[in-house]
């Protein structure tokens, strides 16, 4: 069965990214107005966001996701720090629950200890799949 996320999880997703925006732009080196031109979304509302002002939609949330994707150091904040899971990542490639999710991300050292992660070096997450559904 394809991974869907629900509301709720959509939600906690988008909160969870909004708690780490100012640091995700500082670790990719985007201003706001950066952001806004490269997410399409404008520079007030990811000042709001930032500011704990405004929980982004599910459509806000997949395009900063995209941008922050596409620079390896903020790829690497986003799975050290817990916003993308196994479960996230199956869902955004519509991939099947049992099968695991397509990524590799190198995460140093620093970040492991931060975010007291128990990987380095995601290649197969298929226990963090069937753990986050639980």
């Amino acid at each position: 069965m394809l991974i869907r996320l629900t509301e709720e999880e959509k939600k906690q997703y988008c909160i969870r990214l909004g708690t780490h925006m100012k640091r995700l732009r500082a670790i990719a080196g985007l201003t706001q107005d950066d952001l806004a031109g490269l997410s399409g979304i404008s520079k007030e509302r990811i000042s709001r966001i930032e500011n704990n002002a405004f929980v982004m939609r599910w459509a806000q949330f997949v395009n900063f996701v995209m941008v922050f994707s596409m620079n390896a150091n903020s790829k690497e904040y986003l799975v050290a720090s817990k916003i993308y899971t196994p479960r996230l990542i199956g869902a955004l490639q519509m991939k099947d629950d049992q099968v695991p999710p397509d990524i590799v991300v190198p995460i140093s050292d620093s970040l492991t200890n931060e975010f007291n992660t128990d990987f380095k070096i995601i290649s197969s997450l298929n226990s963090g799949l069937n753990a986050e559904k639980e």
